[in-house]
């Protein structure tokens, strides 16, 4: 089971990264700088964008399933507990419509709040950063242990300079660079799922 739960969060993840590039060659009309991900669910090409959220909540929660007999201390529970919330929040996000990134807070439809409430509910870097650090305390992950809290570290950075660009008053302009920084935190997120999900296969291989 880990290990068909391991292939497919690597595909997912692999699958989700390729749709999100293909939007931006499909949808040239948001600015990748300052415009959202979630906006490319406004275009021609929507359907892609729910589907490539569906995609990252998949990858997500296959990874969890991959490692959950890993798992040996509290904290990595914590991990996966926030990891599930995360995935919730990532389908609420995919299922609803965010609303133009010039729409104002005060005139948000219920659509776009709602995908708001969901995008707020992914903390899938502080999740990744929890479980790997339980999971280098098993054994058999000391191995990749360096690539694990790098490759997870690297997402909670990212998670912060994401959060610093997001302005007070919720006016967005081009000289927000927050759909650059949310590009690169998206991104990341496959750095450390590809991490897990190969290492579980590994692991598998060496028990047959």
């Amino acid at each position: 089971m880990s290990s068909n739960a391991a292939r497919f969060s690597i595909v997912s993840g692999l699958l989700f990264i390729l749709i999100l590039g293909c939007l931006h060659l499909l949808e040239p009309e948001f600015d990748p700088t300052w415009r959202f991900i979630s906006e490319y669910a406004l275009g021609n090409f929507g359907w892609m964008m729910h589907f490539a959220f569906l995609l990252l909540a998949v990858s997500l929660i296959s990874a969890g399933v991959s490692i959950f007999s890993q798992i040996r201390i509290v904290l990595g529970y914590i991990g996966l507990v926030i990891l599930g919330l995360s995935v919730s929040g990532i389908i609420i996000a995919g299922i609803f419509v965010t609303d133009p990134i010039s729409v104002s807070p005060d005139a948000a439809t219920f659509s776009g709040k709602m995908h708001a409430i969901g995008a707020t509910l992914d903390y899938s870097p502080v999740a990744a950063l929890l479980i790997s650090f339980a999971l280098v305390r098993n054994e058999a992950w000391r191995p990749i242990r360096g690539r694990l809290l790098i490759s997870s570290g690297i997402m909670f950075v990212l998670m912060a300079l994401f959060i610093i660009q997001i302005p007070q008053d919720g006016q967005f302009t081009p000289d927000v660079l927050a759909g650059l920084f949310g590009r690169f935190l998206i991104v990341s997120y496959l750095g450390w799922l590809l991490v897990v999900g190969f290492h579980v296969l590994k692991l598998r291989k060496q028990s047959l």
